[in-house]
């Protein structure tokens, strides 16, 4: 099938341009206009080509760009090695690819305005599926980018994120649709208004969630705290955990001096092997007795007897010593060595709110945090560990899931991450870059309330509907393709 789009002499400076944006949207960059516009240059050069040709260019085109922009964030753990990182860098590609694919086959046999659903539709099924399945959730999903737009990342509180997603991949296909018909006003002007529509609807709608936000009264004191480098660079000497330990409920005791009424550790923050670990639990729960505060603690146990695992465990202790929350960490299992958990979020009520949480890369999950808006809780816990490649991506995607449903947020990282505290609506309380201050501590007041979302009672809905329109639009390109060339007359 050859493209409808005349000759264009400029082609693949669009490609250079739209991958350059594409590059900039992404990995380490996450500039949010160019992943707007990015698409806008690659459907145009794909749409230019025959398919096998402009595939192929699109395609080792994305490979360069995913390989620029993903490099430092992914430069831990197996993709250490190059080898390893070239073939992941060549997947995301891949995977990146197919939407455009999609829209270079369907596109052109659809006629009018529906045809820019193609690719919007394309991109949004692939990354939620890829979510229900992939070890590392929904880790650079496109719309993320967009986390310092805060009217317009309101709209993940009915959508979630695949709402987002979806508005953003949107642009492109319109865009390519006024300019392959010149941007003749008469002829275009009813789609640039359905889609200008929508997207003033979206900003407004968040503007307004925004301006008339509401939190009930009462808010609780939460300090969060990592140790300094000095104390990991002697551990990292000796190989011994009786500091690690001993510092964290040193640092929990001075907290609650200081006014603290929930102390939160980070990730894999004091344990050991299971004896170790055991009498530091054991410690917590007196200090949390003593000094009457809820303890929220990351704690690793290991089994090196056994040839089992670690346990990366999320464990809330109340002001009575009792474990009321004990979860293991399930996210990202194929960078880690952890016994993997069940994916249910424990719940604790107490006079702050219902309190749940979950392990680091867990908040890339939003199929699986999804439970805290169903459960009703009202703030969100997430002690983590990143390294300090992926320590700000991180930190802002774990923002979406506060919003999607209306809790507050507080993150804690150990070394080398980004903390942050949060309200419901995803507007930052306070933060903390761990790997350039001096003392690792975050002190915040959250609201004890949660706000209702819509997103929190509909679920994916909005991402199985991409699904379904999806393969919708699929049967109907297949289908008026067929009517058109059974219409066209025949050449002799």
């Amino acid at each position: 099938m050859v493209s409808s789009i005349k000759s264009d002499r400029w082609v693949y400076l669009w490609l250079v341009i739209g991958a350059l944006l594409l590059m900039l949207s992404a990995g380490r960059f996450g500039v949010a206009l160019a992943a707007w516009l990015a698409p806008v240059f690659l459907i145009r050069f794909f749409r230019s080509q025959r398919v096998g040709r402009g595939y192929i260019f699109t395609l080792l085109f994305l490979f360069v760009a995913y390989g620029v922009a993903w490099r430092s964030i992914l430069s831990f753990l197996i993709f250490e090695s190059l080898p390893v990182y070239l073939v992941m860098a060549f997947f995301m590609a891949l995977m990146g690819s197919l939407p455009f694919l999609a829209d270079r086959c369907l596109a052109p046999r659809l006629k009018g305005f529906i045809g820019t659903l193609v690719f919007p539709l394309a991109v949004t099924a692939m990354f939620f599926l890829y979510n229900l399945v992939s070890p590392m959730g929904s880790f650079g999903t496109v719309g993320y980018e967009q986390y310092s737009n805060q009217a317009l990342t309101q709209l993940v509180s009915i959508t979630g994120l695949w709402g987002l997603t979806f508005l953003v991949s949107w642009f492109g296909p319109v865009v390519n649709w006024a300019w392959e018909r010149s941007f003749n006003w008469p002829v275009v002007n009813r789609g640039l208004m359905v889609f200008t529509a929508i997207l003033s609807v979206v900003l407004v709608f968040g503007g307004l969630r925004l301006s008339f936000a509401h939190l009930e009264p009462g808010t609780v004191q939460v300090h969060s705290f990592s140790l300094t480098d000095e104390i990991y660079n002697r551990y990292e000497r000796d190989q011994s955990t009786k500091e690690i330990n001993d510092s964290y409920i040193k640092g929990t005791l001075r907290e609650a001096s200081r006014g603290a009424q929930i102390v939160l550790w980070p990730e894999m923050a004091a344990g050991g092997v299971a004896q170790e670990a055991n009498a530091v639990l054991t410690r917590a729960q007196e200090v949390a007795r003593q000094e009457e505060i809820y303890l929220v603690i990351g704690m690793q146990i290991a089994f090196p007897n056994e040839n089992r695992p670690t346990d990366n465990r999320l464990i809330v202790i109340n002001p009575s010593g009792e474990i009321v929350v004990n979860q293991l960490k399930y996210g990202a299992t194929i960078i880690s060595n952890n016994t993997p958990g069940d994916r249910i979020l424990q719940t604790v009520d107490t006079p702050y709110g219902t309190l749940i949480g979950i392990i680091c890369w867990d908040a890339d999950f939003p199929t699986v945090v999804n439970q805290v808006g169903e459960k009703g809780a009202d703030i969100l816990f997430v002690p983590s560990g990143d390294n300090l490649g992926v320590a700000r991506l991180h930190a802002q995607q774990a923002i979406f899931r506060a919003i999607e449903n209306g809790v507050s947020l507080i993150r804690q990282d150990s070394t080398e991450g980004l903390s942050v505290a949060t309200d419901p609506y995803g507007r930052v309380l306070a933060t903390m870059d761990t790997h350039t201050v001096g003392e690792r501590v975050m002190v915040v007041q959250v609201p004890t309330q949660r706000v209702f979302t819509v997103y929190s009672v509909i679920g994916d809905l909005f991402g199985w509907l991409s699904v379904a329109g999806f393969v919708g639009i699929i049967v109907l390109a297949i289908v008026g393709g067929r009517k058109g060339a059974s219409a066209s007359p025949s050449v002799k």
